[in-house]
């Protein structure tokens, strides 16, 4: 995916203001299921894509190149997102789509109900190294390759929260 860095002068209010769009406060609380939650002291997060431009919660007059507007609606939303929820399937954690839906992998953003540890292990706070490392400038694009390939391995559940299956392997 392509991306851009959020801008730094403004980064907490732009940062702030998208991820509240697209994560409302109780919003993982409210959708996401205990079973994803490492241990006992650990709560669900809502892991959404705040901190750049191609955030769906960024409107185009805030920079955004990517922003999540609901049909009839004029402001971003995480209702114009595929949300997803993490669940144990056997020994395995999982993302489950809401309310059972395939995604279309159209979808402008996504967001999901995680645990807490898996949402900021996930950059670690390695975000901020990565742009000076690769010397990226405020809303310069970069190419996120994850050397991940599905390789048509996906298999769609039939509904009824089974889950869309891809078998990812490094190339």
């Amino acid at each position: 995916m392509t991306a851009t860095a959020a801008p730094r002068n403004s980064t907490v209010s732009a940062n702030t203001r998208s991820r509240t769009r697209i994560c409302p406060t109780e919003w993982a609380a409210n959708n996401g299921d205990p079973s994803a939650l490492v241990d006992a002291g650990a709560t669900l997060n809502c892991d959404e894509f705040a901190s750049s431009y191609n955030s769906g919660g960024m409107s185009s007059a805030e920079g955004g190149i990517n922003p999540a507007i609901p049909p009839g609606k004029t402001t971003p939303s995480g209702d114009a997102c595929i949300s997803m929820y993490a669940k144990k399937h056997g020994s395995m954690i999982h993302l489950f789509s809401q309310n059972g839906a395939d995604p279309t992998f159209n979808e402008v953003c996504g967001r999901a109900a995680i645990s807490g540890m898996h949402n900021q292990e996930s950059m670690g706070g390695h975000f901020a190294n990565f742009m000076k490392q690769m010397r990226i400038k405020d809303k310069d694009a970069y190419w996120l390759d994850t050397r991940m390939d599905d390789g048509g391995t996906c298999r769609y559940g039939v509904g009824g929260g089974q889950p869309v299956i891809c078998e990812l392997v490094a190339q």
